[in-house]
């Protein structure tokens, strides 16, 4: 495009890495350069800008992983951090790039996924993305035997050492789960969600609790459990009900389900809507 500059995987130039993550905070309030010094924005993390006057104007990031989907390794793409500055907007250069995207990773990728923002739906219709239906996981508590009087404390685990647990943890959903998210689940602990790690018998629980619920992102552990043991080690009597922000075994005990109207998902695919009908996927894996 005239007067602008593509670039993508710039992550060693601090010029360009500063001047995209102005504009990330600036977008979204975040900010990656801490993520970045730490070493965990590793090579699944990529960019693909366009520069104007040297300075990154609009951005799509892709996240390479490997999905576990009911039991099949599927590779694919979540995009995120879609972004460009109010004074060049409406020029197609989201658009553009995301065709970039597509032209380096079509023959590799099963398909590409994303959380919409509203706004954005148009622009994601046109490059083949569908809205897929989300549902919303809560557990009564009502049958539980909770013997927890007080909440767990919070953890002060080493990230580095939760990070190598993490890669030998067992997943927590079979029906969709990521597999190789270091780059995601750092971001989220470098943000500040370490304030809701809380060690439990035979690894961490990550969760909050608000009032009387309980949300749980992931438990990490090396051995499998059911969400059933999970609960009654992490949740005190005060509880009356656990959100699953991802998608728990349908036979839980006191499981409720219903669809969530504020999903946003959208995948572009050969192969129509290929998560698991009305699963949620992972939060914390989420871009």
């Amino acid at each position: 495009m005239q007067n602008y500059t593509s670039i993508k995987d710039y992550k060693n130039n601090d010029r360009y890495r500063h001047s995209f993550n102005t504009l990330a905070q600036a977008t979204f309030g975040l900010d990656f350069e801490s993520w970045y010094q730490r070493g965990y924005w590793n090579e699944n993390y990529i960019c693909y800008s366009y520069l104007f006057e040297d300075e990154v104007v609009s951005n799509v990031s892709l996240n390479t992983m490997t999905l576990l989907i009911e039991g099949e390794m599927k590779t694919t793409i979540q995009i995120g951090t879609v972004m460009t500055h109010e004074s060049h907007r409406r020029k197609g250069l989201a658009l553009d790039l995301m065709h970039k995207i597509f032209e380096d990773y079509d023959q590799t990728c099963d398909f590409y996924f994303l959380a919409a923002d509203e706004e954005a739906i148009a622009l994601y219709k046109k490059c083949g993305f569908v809205e897929r239906a989300e549902n919303k996981y809560e557990i009564d508590l009502s049958e539980y035997k909770l013997s927890l009087e007080t909440p767990l404390e919070v953890s002060k685990v080493d990230l580095s050492d939760l990070l190598r647990l993490k890669r030998s943890s067992r997943p927590l959903s079979h029906f969709i789960w990521g597999l190789d998210t270091d780059h995601v689940f750092m971001f989220y602990l470098t943000l500040g969600f370490d304030a809701y790690v809380h060690k439990m018998n035979d690894g961490y629980a990550i969760f909050e609790i608000e009032d009387d619920t309980l949300i749980l992102y992931d438990v990490i552990t090396p051995f499998d459990i059911s969400l059933e043991e999970v609960i009654c080690q992490i949740t005190p009597q005060t509880i009356k009900r656990v959100v699953c922000m991802f998608t728990p075994h349908p036979q839980t005990k006191g499981l409720n389900t219903e669809q969530d109207l504020s999903s946003s998902w959208m995948i572009r695919s050969k192969n129509g809507d290929v998560f698991p009908k009305g699963a949620r996927f992972p939060s914390i894996t989420q871009t």
